[in-house]
């Protein structure tokens, strides 16, 4: 079975344990913020990586450490039901209820998925990679994420979605017990079994089941999350600041920014967003050039450079035994030399993948740049538009690089 951590589960990196603590829907309190910088810094290397599931991950702990780190979570509200703790694989659009133009608030229909996952007899027994992804059809497409499942707001109600059927429910219970009759078809399967491994008969019955509609074959076509960074306009006469976090790492400081600003400018909460952001809602207009000023001054990435310039990168060296090159460093020294001279910038955005080895831990969509390393030797190869587990041939061989380097070839 895929060994994914949990918080009472450890993975054993080089750097020390790691706990991944799942937050359904994205969305933490203020407190919840600060209890896990409190925890990251007491039990851990004081290190946290923003997930592309918007989940976080607390690095350098010892191997024991998870039933501590868990008390102390639960002190702040999270909660961790054993073998759910590992399986509660929810992405939520982090401008959920914030976007004027969705047709759908799913933030609910969210938490009920994550009760009922938690309750759920068959859970111990589904992948701890199948995921879900709720999308009310706002402005950041997060339906084009690929999951397993996929629920999808429309005007006329919810299309439920997975491996290349879809059927139409009215009200979100339907939507709700379609997701749940395809995830517990998988977890019948075995531990290893996705949405696409299940029979096709059964796949149909699963998505009808609870009185949705027929299934039918799913549109083609989805389009890419598009990230949004800065202050957006939420409908009620505030916005909501997307704050960058350069290569998603986050560290206790700048964890306890967040809460402090979510408390002073906001209402009080978070949420994570899968594109290494941070969302702070309901922030007045007039307050967020100076919220982004000042989180420019924690170590957090100017908007000007996240819409540029994307860089995506794995833990590498020295975190990961299977990596020689430091693949989250050259990211972060990648940004750092694109904030200080802009003029290095790509002309229209770009995407750029350090991956360390073709296992590819930090995403799957395909990048103008990647670059990839291999476990047994030192040194990149560089390819154009692939993705770590797709490279496709190989433009040129680097012993060496640096972030100079890296940006001259973007301008290319």
């Amino acid at each position: 079975m895929a060994d994914c951590p949990g918080v009472l589960h450890l993975a054993q990196m080089a750097d020390g344990g790691l706990a991944r603590l799942r937050v359904p829907g994205g969305a933490l309190s203020a407190g919840q913020a600060r209890a896990v910088a409190d925890a990251a810094e007491a039990l851990g290397s004081g290190v946290v990586d923003l997930t592309n599931r918007a989940n976080l991950q607390i690095r350098g702990l010892a191997g024991d450490a998870g039933a501590a780190l868990a008390a102390r979570l639960a002190l702040a509200g999270f909660v961790f039901h054993g073998e759910a703790d590992r399986r509660r694989n929810i992405l939520l659009d982090p401008f959920s209820g914030l976007d004027p133009r969705e047709s759908r608030n799913l933030r609910a229909l969210a938490r009920a998925l994550d009760a009922a996952l938690i309750h759920a007899p068959w859970i111990g027994r589904l992948s701890p990679k199948f995921s879900f992804v709720l999308d009310g059809g706002g402005e950041t497409q997060i339906a084009g994420t690929p999951s397993d499942v996929v629920l999808r707001a429309t005007e006329q109600g919810i299309v439920v979605e997975a491996s290349g059927l879809e059927s139409p429910a009215r009200v979100e219970a339907q939507a709700l017990a379609a997701a749940l009759a395809i995830a517990a078809a998988a977890a019948d399967g075995g531990p290893e079994t996705r949405a696409s491994d299940v029979a096709p008969q059964t796949l149909r019955a699963a998505l009808e089941q609870g009185g949705a509609g027929q299934a039918t074959h799913a549109s083609t076509g989805r389009k890419a999350p598009q990230p949004r960074f800065g202050a957006a306009a939420s409908g009620d006469g505030t916005v909501a600041v997307a704050v960058p976090a350069p290569v998603g790492r986050l560290d206790a400081g700048m964890l306890r920014f967040l809460a402090d600003a979510a408390d002073a400018e906001g209402r009080g909460d978070v949420m994570l967003a899968p594109w290494s952001a941070v969302v702070l809602p309901g922030v007045r207009p007039e307050r967020a050039p100076d919220l982004l000023a000042a989180s420019e001054a924690e170590g957090f990435l100017p908007v000007a450079v996240a819409g540029r310039l994307t860089v995506i990168a794995c833990a590498g060296a020295p975190a990961c035994e299977r990596a020689r090159e430091p693949a989250k460093a050259l990211g972060a020294a990648l940004l750092a030399l694109a904030t200080a001279e802009p003029d290095r910038l790509p002309a229209a955005p770009k995407r750029v993948h350090l991956s360390a080895c073709s296992k590819g831990c930090a995403g799957s969509a395909p990048a103008d740049l990647l670059l990839l390393g291999a476990s047994d030797r030192s040194g990149w190869t560089v390819h154009a538009g692939g993705s770590p587990r797709r490279p496709g041939r190989a433009v040129e061989r680097l012993e060496r690089v640096g972030p100079e380097a890296v940006l001259a070839r973007l301008a290319d």
